[in-house]
């Protein structure tokens, strides 16, 4: 098992639960914004500057992050949250001195205000420093693959509407992180690097969507395989990502991507193997897909990747 380089920073936005239906009736729902971390590395990081922009049943500007943590009352409903303002993370033992990231997550981010129970939505960021952070959930010191994806047809369309409908059509940000990950060396494949990734986690962007934000959510924690091969050329080729179904999740949604058509300048080891490099690429054929009643919404993706 290999832990992977890559430092990512999460910032949990957790909303909890209101609904507004009568006058007797109150909003409860809470949006709450942590905005510092300690890492496994002793620093603690913070956010600084940030300002979220928040639509959807009602539009709030939060402008104040002077505090560890913001709360925000929401009523029930489908949001986004943009990050904007000149936000940066500092080393809270460096007050003043900026910590190089990039935000990796969609912008806006969508997330549902619930009263059944809190939901949990992060940004994510990438460290360019070596050292690890977390704000507000936990510590994320892996990869991941993010991209667009256009969705364009039906999989297995019924007779009847379904809740993939609404997706043909749409252009859907997305965002694969991942804690960790094995990487294996297959000579049998002609020197392909596979990666089996651990504690993954699934972000989709653009317009709030039920259908996704359930995909996502089901997905947590599910394993994908992926993998890099050299061509004839030298280049490096994207062979393709494909969910492991089951554990922890055996109702959880599939999303596989097909191998891609663009191969890709890289750096291969003195085996012939890809060494670990950020890349760009894309895939024609995407599947996300409900195992339960097979149906689904396909379409092509661009992505870049990191590990």
């Amino acid at each position: 098992m290999r832990i992977l380089g890559a430092c990512v920073l999460a910032l949990l936005v957790a909303a909890c639960g209101g609904e507004t239906v009568t006058p007797e009736q109150q909003a409860t729902g809470t949006v709450r914004f942590p905005l510092t971390s300690p890492a496994p590395n002793g620093k603690v990081y913070r956010l600084v500057g940030a300002t979220f922009e928040l639509t959807g049943p009602q539009t709030v500007a939060v402008t104040d992050t002077s505090a560890d943590t913001v709360m925000v009352p929401l009523t029930v409903g489908a949001y986004t949250a943009r990050l904007a303002g000149s936000w940066r993370l500092e080393d809270m033992a460096a007050p003043g001195v900026t910590v190089p990231a990039q935000l990796l997550s969609p912008n806006p981010l969508p997330f549902f205000v619930d009263k059944e129970q809190p939901t949990q939505v992060r940004f994510q960021f990438k460290l360019a420093s070596d050292g690890s952070a977390d704000v507000g959930i936990r510590v994320d010191t892996g990869g991941w693959l993010a991209g667009t994806i256009e969705f364009t047809a039906l999989e297995n369309p019924g007779s009847e509407p379904g809740p993939f409908d609404a997706l043909v059509g749409k252009s859907v940000p997305f965002l694969i992180s991942f804690e960790s990950a094995q990487i294996r060396k297959d000579n049998y494949s002609g020197h392909e690097l596979n990666l089996t990734t651990q504690t993954t986690t699934f972000q989709f962007g653009g317009e709030p969507s039920e259908t996704l934000a359930q995909a996502a959510a089901s997905m947590k924690g599910t394993t994908i395989l992926f993998g890099l091969r050299p061509t004839v050329d030298g280049r490096i080729s994207f062979t393709g990502l494909y969910s492991m179904g089951g554990a922890p999740n055996p109702d959880a949604f599939r999303l596989d991507m097909m191998p891609g058509n663009v191969p890709f300048v890289g750096a291969l080891d003195g085996e012939g193997y890809p060494m670990p490099r950020p890349f760009q690429t894309s895939s024609p054929y995407v599947i996300l897909k409900d195992p339960r009643s097979s149906k689904g919404v396909r379409g092509r993706a661009t992505l870049n990747g990191s590990f």
